[in-house]
């Protein structure tokens, strides 16, 4: 039941989108929530999926079911309410992994804390004063912090030095003081700069690379990892250098949620739906490609319409984009129902 909320409010997001983009799309008031439906009810909701079904206790479902509720309560036009679970959700994701830091201690489960609690102050902060550009910087930090946490899990066992791994920490903290300054001031600037130095570190560090070496899934996950590294890249150079072109902004932000982040879905999902879904396995067809390198594809139109200020590549990218993600989720689907239907041996 969770998971199909997660894919309504992706819908819904995407959708909301593309209303903002200039395309004559009905959908009631939810326009004005595209941020809230992307971040909290779609991305919040999987995340925390995603960590609650480790402890195999339903009363951790909660957080997740708060997160995945504030999509009909922002159908309905009650915006207060949807952020308002938001904030239970995110609360509910703070106590989940500070229950992992306690228990183990892993340099990764302060990332993964540190990132919950970017998410309870961000969707506090667009309960309080409903404009969520003041949100947004704790946003990306939310889910710039909690993927870094799940590489560094993901990659525990490659050989990284202890001064390799404090450059990584020196640029956590270098993004997160830019955070904490006014982010439309002189915060974007620091918060860039951090970002392009994480961005850097794991395309150097990251077991992405050795993935590209194996056939498959890996190859993959691989090249969808890099290339979310490159978007992240150009998205902290995006806030960092004072361009002035129109859409600069917007450029800025679809850059890290639609390539970086994105391609972490597109490259885990793989390996993460089994888990979320009880299932063993992997997930995979070479079909992925298709919606994959086409969702990026159509983000590099919509970054070119901002850059020249063309409303209307910004809305053919857009709308690549919104059809690339619909093919990537029934591609998931089909391969899941036949994944179901595979004979055992």
């Amino acid at each position: 039941m969770l998971l199909p909320l997660a894919m309504l409010s992706l819908v819904l997001g995407i959708l909301t989108g593309l209303v903002r983009l200039g395309w004559g799309i009905s959908v009631s008031e939810t326009a004005g929530q595209h941020g809230a439906l992307m971040v909290g009810s779609f991305l919040g909701t999987v995340i925390l999926l995603e960590r609650a079904v480790v402890f195999k206790n339903r009363w951790t479902l909660l957080a997740p079911a708060l997160n995945g509720l504030s999509l009909p309560a922002f159908v309905l036009g009650w915006p207060v309410a949807g952020l308002w679970l938001l904030i239970g959700g995110s609360i509910g994701m703070a106590l989940l992994t500070y229950v992992f830091l306690i228990q183990y201690r892993y340099n990764y489960y302060y990332v993964l804390f540190g990132g919950s609690i970017c998410l309870v102050i961000g969707n506090g902060l667009a309960l309080k004063t409903g404009f969520f550009p003041f949100a947004v910087p704790w946003w990306i930090a939310f889910l710039l912090l909690t993927i870094v946490a799940e590489r560094l899990e993901l990659s525990r066992f490659l050989p990284v030095k202890p001064g390799q791994g404090l450059l990584l920490w020196g640029a956590i903290g270098v993004f997160l003081v830019g955070v904490l300054k006014p982010f439309h001031g002189s915060g974007q600037g620091l918060t860039g700069v951090g970002m392009m130095a994480v961005a850097v570190w794991l395309l150097r560090f990251d077991m992405a690379v050795k993935s590209l070496r194996k056939a498959g899934q890996p190859r993959y996950s691989g090249t969808m990892l890099l290339l979310g590294y490159g978007w992240l890249l150009l998205s902290g150079l995006l806030f960092a250098l004072p361009l002035g072109f129109s859409f600069i902004y917007d450029a800025g932000l679809h850059t890290f949620f639609a390539g970086f982040v994105f391609s972490m879905i597109f490259a885990h999902a793989p390996i993460i739906l089994p888990g979320i879904l009880g299932r063993q396995g992997v997930f995979f067809h070479p079909i992925l490609y298709v919606g994959s390198i086409g969702q990026l594809f159509g983000l590099l139109i919509r970054t070119l319409g901002d850059w020249q200020g063309d409303s209307v590549c910004r809305m053919a990218g857009g709308l690549i984009q919104g059809i690339a993600i619909g093919i990537f989720l029934i591609c998931m689907v089909v391969i899941v129902v036949r994944f179901h239907k595979k004979p055992t041996t």
